[in-house]
């Protein structure tokens, strides 16, 4: 069995070039570790398809949508 750790990667890896798409992180649902993944709006392709399969990998997927994130320099 893979680890979190292999399943965040193997997400992030099959996912980052889907539109909509922002990260992904480790958090805990229901006393388990869980793959939370970042989308920048409700409406996106990915969204929906997260929605429906709730989980990765054997890691239950918690999807939040944060917006777009951009990075500034100080």
């Amino acid at each position: 069995m893979k680890t979190i750790f292999e399943a965040k990667q193997h997400l992030r890896d099959q996912y980052r070039s889907e539109e909509g798409f922002v990260g992904v992180g480790i958090g805990r649902h229901e006393d388990s570790e869980a793959l939370r993944v970042y989308v920048a709006d409700a409406h996106c392709p990915l969204m929906q398809r997260l929605k429906n399969n709730a989980t990765f990998e054997g890691f239950p997927v918690i999807v939040e949508v944060t917006g777009s994130i951009h990075v500034f320099s100080a």
